[in-house]
């Protein structure tokens, strides 16, 4: 059991975390309205995030935390299809999504990542479904048809391609957490994700540099920039850190409580800074997906079971994070 001072740091930092990935995505809508791109801005954030998780990685190289040579090569395999087809693909379809959508819609479809997963993970482990989860699951959507309701009437251009990226998004994500916790489980987690996160810049700039010049990058404004750096270290670096150091502290379960917090911050800062505005239907749309992920945390074990169970219960968000 967490001593009482234990308990205050981890609760400080898991709150920490979820306020800095609430806070992804107002920022790369702020970032949008300076005239930025998606993708010129997931370059940017991972050639910010991806140069200073090397120098983290460096930094315990040289103290002896971590030795890369100890990895096989499958688990250097399982790292660069991470990295590739999980986090660099659902962040570069959020932000993707987020172009077209409200940061707080986009944010609760992200939100859903848990509802996926543990249909994936019992798909892959033959695990039946209970009935109380599939209840959760059904509030949980019912919840997200309430928030998109008042757009379905005369839906803006592009709402349902951006709803469609986000989601997707999401799976990709809940795929990617599976993976990370079946192949590394929680041992040298931050390390290890930290790896994946570089391999995922690696793609990023293979990506921009397919199908754009570099020299493009530097035609935005400086709050766009400014906004970059935001989301580069207080939105990418600072909650994967914060939360695993929460989890360690806590336990998954009880980080998870804190995590549940994320969409309410993003609620609000997209009332504050982007002047967004949920009508009733919406934010009792928002409670019920709210109340159905976290009955499905709670149903999976609170994060001390298999992979499903941990990601659906705190793992550090991160994609479209």
């Amino acid at each position: 059991m967490a001593q009482p001072a234990d308990s205050r740091l981890g609760a400080a930092l898991a709150v920490t975390a979820a306020f800095c990935f609430a806070g992804k995505t107002i920022l790369a809508k702020l970032a949008y309205r300076e005239g930025m791109d998606p993708l010129s801005l997931i370059c940017l954030r991972m050639i910010l995030a991806g140069g200073i998780f090397a120098v983290i990685l460096a930094a315990n190289t040289l103290r002896g935390r971590w030795r890369p040579q100890d990895l096989p090569p499958a688990k250097w395999a399982a790292i660069v299809l991470l990295g590739v087809f999980g986090y660099y693909l659902c962040s570069f379809l959020d932000f993707a999504g987020l172009w077209y959508i409200d940061a707080s819609l986009g944010r609760m479809i992200l939100f859903l990542y848990p509802t996926m997963t543990v249909v994936i993970d019992a798909a892959a482990t033959g695990t039946r479904v209970g009935g109380r989860t599939w209840t959760a699951l059904g509030v949980s959507y019912a919840g997200l048809l309430m928030m998109m309701s008042p757009h379905l009437g005369t839906p803006g251009p592009g709402f349902y391609k951006g709803c469609g990226l986000v989601f997707l998004s999401a799976a990709l994500y809940a795929f990617y957490l599976i993976g990370v916790d079946r192949q590394f489980g929680r041992s040298r987690m931050p390390m290890l994700i930290s790896v994946t996160m570089m391999v995922s810049a690696a793609s990023v700039l293979a990506h921009y540099g397919a199908v754009r010049e570099f020299g493009a990058l530097s035609g935005f404004s400086g709050k766009a920039y400014l906004y970059i750096v935001l989301l580069a270290v207080f939105s990418t670096v600072v909650p994967i850190y914060a939360m695993s150091a929460g989890i360690a502290l806590l336990g998954a379960s009880r980080a998870a409580v804190y995590n549940m917090s994320g969409p309410i911050m993003t609620l609000v800062m997209g009332a504050v800074l982007l002047g967004e505005r949920l009508g009733p239907l919406e934010i009792a749309g928002m409670v019920l997906i709210i109340l159905g992920v976290s009955r499905i945390g709670n149903r999976r074990g609170g994060g001390d079971g298999k992979s499903g169970s941990q990601a659906a219960s705190g793992k550090p968000e991160t994609a479209g994070k």
